[in-house]
């Protein structure tokens, strides 16, 4: 137990990490910038092998410290996010000014006592991002994780999209992520509309625009403003029992998506996309049932 204390006392946090990075965001490890690097491998989501610029004793000594705590526990559970979140709000002075904010798609303003903050659009939300905390301009309460995913956005910065959509087997470094996207957003989301095209227009309405002109090969299309400057598609074939083709979801993302979000940034962002538009449909059947049950 005093171990555990130790260590916890003792704990990586990710401005540990990020000290050692080149801190140039040159991407070679697959995340848009070192901050985004450092933010993921100290809750074990990318191995501090993938930046080749970090001076190999340090590498060492980190990864020894990262290993006792991960087997501890520690960094994989919510105090990891308040460390996170904490960490990210006293990096993000330098990047609450106009010229960035133009760059993200955003508007720069002062508010209350004078504090810089930007704002732009999130999903079918605006969001006012400064250096102590996230408001939805709809007053909805912000996760931790869209917290965080928020503040990566603001300080990894963006660029134009290339217009060219994939797969996310076709992201580098992807292959740890293909599984989980597929399990939990793309085959739930294929079992919730099986065959319902309406449903599930209906549905995901909020958050997509319909794409008519890919209707020629697919069931249903539409495009989602995740950010002003990040997009996604989503794609779906009905099933046929007769046929004996069972119904499919896809997610596509521009080719360039990975300059602007990692790849764990880019899951939950689907992650979050699939389970609004589940509840919806579980409120959408539940009301059907309830009018069925109320005629006469």
């Amino acid at each position: 137990m005093q171990g555990k204390r130790d260590l916890l006392k003792n704990r990586l946090v990710p401005l540990d990490i990020y000290k050692a990075t080149p801190k140039t965001n040159c991407g070679e490890c697959g995340q848009p910038s070192c901050l985004a690097f450092a933010t993921q491998a100290v809750v074990g989501e990318v191995p501090l092998s993938a930046c080749s610029h970090m001076e190999e004793g340090v590498r060492r000594e980190l990864q020894q410290r990262l290993a006792r705590q991960l087997d501890q526990g520690i960094g994989r559970k919510r105090e990891s996010f308040e460390k996170t979140l904490e960490f990210l709000r006293e990096s993000l002075t330098l990047w609450l000014n106009p010229n960035n904010a133009a760059a993200l798609g955003a508007s720069w303003t002062l508010e209350a006592e004078g504090k810089p903050a930007v704002r732009f659009p999130y999903l079918d939300d605006e969001v006012v991002v400064f250096q102590d905390d996230v408001h939805s301009i709809k007053g909805r309460a912000l996760s931790p994780w869209e917290k965080i995913f928020l503040y990566n956005y603001v300080i990894g910065g963006a660029v134009e999209p290339s217009g060219r959509w994939v797969g996310m087997e076709s992201l580098p470094n992807s292959v740890s992520k293909i599984k989980s996207l597929r399990v939990h957003c793309e085959e739930p989301l294929a079992k919730a509309f099986p065959q319902d095209r309406e449903l599930l227009r209906r549905c995901a309405s909020p958050l997509f625009e319909e794409l008519s002109s890919h209707m020629d090969h697919v069931g249903w299309a539409g495009e989602c403003r995740l950010l002003p400057r990040v997009r996604l598609r989503l794609l779906w074939w009905p099933g046929d029992e007769e046929e004996g083709f069972a119904p499919r979801v896809k997610f596509l993302f521009d080719a360039r998506v990975l300059e602007v979000l990692d790849l764990e940034s880019l899951l939950f962002a689907c992650e979050h996309i699939t389970e609004r538009i589940l509840k919806a449909q579980r409120e959408a059947l539940s009301r059907t049932k309830t009018n069925a049950s109320s005629t006469p």
